[in-house]
């Protein structure tokens, strides 16, 4: 099973202790976790639909803090951060100055220690996101979507990435009746997964730290009919992607949305919405349930007009 392939792909960088135990899971657990805690001297964790569960020492799970749980140690940090760096943290420099490494299958781990002029050092914690590949968890948003700029909006896990990607594989791929050529700029290695993940026959992927940068290099050389990229967050991205959207070049990104109001509360969304770059908004649930609503922005700002 896809999800359970997932986790077990987010293992190959861990030391032996720790990987030995996390593949002695249940598959149940396997398929349905979403991140992998470790911390020095502390139990080993999990988050599965949002909530923290412990890894107890015989594979087992625990949902208390309790005796017989594993507590990874200085030594299996230190093994798993080298691992996790291929045994080269200075080529790894420029992702821990921003508190993470990119890992070979699109997961992302993220590292706490001390962090100093830049570099990252005393590692205490790692925190691996398992990086999904759904076919099809797009499909309730193309139900909607009309092929112009998109936001997909949603709080943290709810899937934006997840989704995204399949996004990008379907237009790619002719879904709006022809392929759409696409540039992923992709600054974590995420949504390509080191080009380990289906982006569509018709995608380029642009790997740059610098999103601004990216889209600005997509535009001027990639001719892409659709720029596409994770987690839109400063005004240097929004003003490139006004440019783009001015030449003709449709955006579609994602933003760290608790609710609904907030979109037009938080000013980077609120100058995607207002200034017609995305045309729709596909909102998604929180953890605990709900159906994505896909919103059309034009209607959205009357509305929100209207209530003040």
């Amino acid at each position: 099973m896809e999800g359970i392939e997932s986790f077990e792909r987010a293992l190959y960088g861990l030391s032996p202790r720790i990987r030995n135990i996390l593949e002695n899971l249940p598959k149940r657990v396997k398929y349905s976790a979403e991140e992998i805690r470790i911390r020095k001297n502390l139990p080993l964790a999990l988050t599965v639909s949002g909530e923290t569960v412990f890894v107890m020492e015989d594979s087992n799970l625990s949902f208390t803090y309790c005796e017989g749980l594993f507590k990874p140690t200085a030594l299996d940090i230190e093994e798993s951060f080298y691992n996790l760096c291929s045994n080269s943290v200075y080529a790894h420099g420029e992702e821990l100055a921003e508190g993470f490494v990119v890992m070979k299958n699109g997961c992302r781990a993220g590292v706490c220690g001390r962090l100093t002029n830049g570099n990252m050092s005393e590692i205490a914690s790692l925190n691996i996101r398992i990086a999904r590949e759904i076919t099809g968890a797009a499909n309730d948003i193309l139900k909607s979507y009309r092929g112009g700029g998109l936001l997909i909006a949603g709080p943290p896990a709810s899937g934006k990435t997840t989704i995204l990607r399949d996004l990008i594989r379907q237009i790619s791929s002719g879904v709006l009746g022809k392929p759409k050529r696409v540039c992923v700029i992709d600054s974590r290695g995420e949504l390509s997964g080191s080009e380990t993940l289906d982006l569509g026959p018709a995608t380029d992927v642009l790997k740059v730290s610098d999103k601004a940068k990216g889209i600005e290099i997509a535009l001027r050389t990639m001719f892409p009919d659709i720029i596409a990229f994770d987690e839109i967050g400063t005004k240097e991205e929004l003003k490139r992607v006004s440019e783009s959207f001015y030449s003709g070049v449709q955006i579609i990104t994602t933003a760290h949305i608790g609710q609904r109001k907030e979109l037009l509360t938080r000013s980077i969304t609120e100058g995607l919405i207002t200034s017609s770059v995305c045309s729709q908004i596909a909102l998604l649930p929180t953890l605990h349930g709900g159906d994505i609503e896909v919103l059309d922005a034009e209607k959205l700002r009357e509305y929100e007009f209207c209530l003040r």
